[in-house]
């Protein structure tokens, strides 16, 4: 049986007899998803501008740097002249709390030792307790009851 080709049908099929490959590209799903992000990119843009109040501008009075509040006294806080002397004498009070012995509370018995030497002893095995002795274990040993 045999079939009426259209002739642009007609045309393909004696293209791929040649070995040709045939690909036509249709243009219009590139325009209409060019569209759709431009589109995207708008909505958003509106979005993230509807959500961020606009770009609204501080009214000039609450613009100002506030009043000193005294004649010797600047209107902000200055910095430091010479942290890296603070940040020095802050490491060195840490250093001292992590590594040197003090009492915390001397009535409770509260001592605090160098961190190195506390890991030491919780590594270290505990000596064998032996259970108190019981009344009838002291007599028996001759000690008072």
């Amino acid at each position: 049986m045999v079939h009426s080709v259209p002739e642009t049908s007609r045309g393909h099929a004696q293209a791929l007899r040649r070995g040709h490959e045939i690909f036509d590209l249709d243009v219009s799903y590139v325009r209409w998803f060019s569209v759709a992000i431009v589109l995207l990119v708008a909505v958003t843009a509106a979005i993230a501008f509807a959500m961020l109040g606009g770009f609204r501008l501080q009214a000039a009075a609450t613009r100002q740097a506030p009043a000193a509040q005294g004649p010797d006294r600047p209107p902000f806080v200055s910095l430091q002249s010479e942290p890296q002397n603070e940040l020095q004498a802050y490491r060195h009070e840490k250093v001292q709390a992590l590594e040197g012995y003090r009492w915390i509370d001397r009535e409770g018995g509260v001592v605090q030792i160098p961190i190195e030497r506390a890991m030491e002893l919780i590594s270290a095995p505990a000596p064998a307790a032996r259970p108190p002795a019981s009344p009838a274990a002291r007599r028996a040993r001759g000690g008072a009851s």
